[in-house]
């Protein structure tokens, strides 16, 4: 049996969680830091009150003072679910008896839809990037490879060379828990990333060198390089919220959807879990639902007439 969990032993078994998350969950890197940086909050907060030991009321005291300083129900349930499987695992490990976020019920939230960008601002964006630099072509390539495979930016960063395959127009990527997808190449990102590939080599640091987008210093670009980058362009054709790598995520599926792409299809190329999480898309395309009740509803302006020919008598 191990000690009991206290102030003084919070941050070691949280570096043991994290090694846990890493090694045995196969977490990716944005959520290892998200989780680090969730548990160090919860530590000040424990410190600051008068607590020997985790309790359900510390937790409670901690959702709520996050409320109390304005922090959105989707942030406050994300860290209380980070907080419950970290409380599982020491209870797993013998260092709780028991769990002190079981039956914390999450907050309610208003379901946001997701914001997307109209195909003329992606236009506008992608013939942004000066492309007689390899920086320029590098940035034209992340830009179409976003919005044509709707990749997240973890799984752009951590992109290989050995994951495009040209000759059969995919992508290979490692999402979320480590899950393998393959998705579309569409022929401008194909293209972007022709002439990106052939750029690279005046960038690449060393020869071994396997990824497949370099930040200036020729090694891998980081999340948070690509983030300003992606930031610096779209910020100079849309609003400053719309302006973000994930806004290109959901343009491709909402995109996708509005030209008549098949559920499922978006959901696999999505690499979502759930068809519920794909299908809040579906709440986005008006243009689509206007065009489909025009088209089949009998009593619409232009809807389509039946055939002549099938009212004859034979």
């Amino acid at each position: 049996m191990n000690q009991p969990l206290s102030l003084e032993n919070f941050a070691p078994w949280s570096e043991k969680f994290l090694f846990y998350l890493k090694a045995e969950r196969r977490a990716a890197v944005r959520t290892l830091e998200t989780r680090e940086i969730e548990l160090r909050q919860f530590g000040e907060f424990w410190q600051s009150q008068k607590h020997d030991e985790v309790t359900r009321a510390l937790v409670r005291s901690y959702i709520s003072s996050l409320s109390q300083n304005g922090m959105q129900p989707a942030t406050i349930n994300r860290k209380l679910t980070g907080l419950r499987v970290f409380f599982k695992y020491l209870v797993r490990e013998g260092v709780l008896a028991s769990n002190p976020t079981a039956n914390l019920v999450l907050m309610k939230k208003a379901r946001r839809l997701p914001r997307f960008l109209t195909p003329e601002n992606v236009e506008q964006a992608l013939q942004l990037p000066d492309l007689t630099t390899p920086l320029g072509l590098r940035d034209r390539a992340i830009l179409e490879l976003f919005y044509g495979s709707g990749l997240r930016r973890q799984e752009l960063v951590d992109l290989d060379l050995d994951g495009v395959d040209f000759s059969n127009g995919q992508v290979r990527v490692l999402g979320k828990r480590s899950r393998e997808r393959v998705v579309p190449l569409g022929r401008a990102a194909k293209q972007a990333l022709e002439q990106w590939r052939r750029a690279r080599r005046e960038l690449v640091a060393e020869a071994g060198e396997q990824a497949l987008f370099l930040a200036a210093n020729g090694y891998r670009v980081t999340a948070n390089e690509v983030y300003n980058m992606v930031r610096h362009y779209l910020g100079q054709v849309t609003d400053p919220d719309k302006a973000h790598p994930h806004i290109l995520r959901h343009s491709f599926a909402t995109h996708l959807l509005e030209a008549g792409a098949d559920l499922m299809a978006v959901k696999e190329m999505l690499g979502h879990n759930s068809l519920n999480t794909t299908q809040i898309y579906t709440h986005v395309t008006p243009q689509r639902l206007k065009t489909v009740y025009h088209l089949a509803h009998p009593r619409a302006e232009h809807a389509r007439q039946p055939d002549a020919s099938s009212n004859r008598k034979s």
